[in-house]
């Protein structure tokens, strides 16, 4: 009995974790900060970051929160709002070369 309720409570789990990712849209993603942690799964599935240009990148979603330029490491960083206990921001760094193209992304709680 006791695997059954287990199953049970991890297919629920399952299931309103997926439901809350909601579709990639340019436009909600530049006016609703809040709401873009939510679109992030449909933004990995519709568009391959890595790769990109920093223009193509500015282009899909607009001016980063910030740009960050350390010795040989230059970065944009996206708001993606409130982590998942509401203390920290989880934020969208993509980290560029020296030729402007994304090399690796990754999201961050700070």
């Amino acid at each position: 009995m006791k695997a059954w309720v287990k199953l049970l409570f991890t297919l629920v789990l399952v299931f309103s974790l997926t439901a809350c990712d909601k579709a990639f849209d340019g436009e909600k993603w530049s006016e609703n900060p809040e709401e873009r942690g939510s679109m992030m799964g449909s933004l990995q599935k519709k568009h391959e970051l890595k790769g990109m240009t920093e223009d193509e990148i500015v282009e899909l979603l607009g001016e980063p929160s910030s740009k960050q330029e350390e010795e040989e490491e230059r970065q944009f960083v996206y708001y993606l709002g409130r982590a998942s206990l509401g203390v920290d921001d989880s934020l969208l760094r993509l980290y560029f070369s020296e030729d402007g193209i994304v090399e690796s992304y990754r999201i961050t709680n700070d």
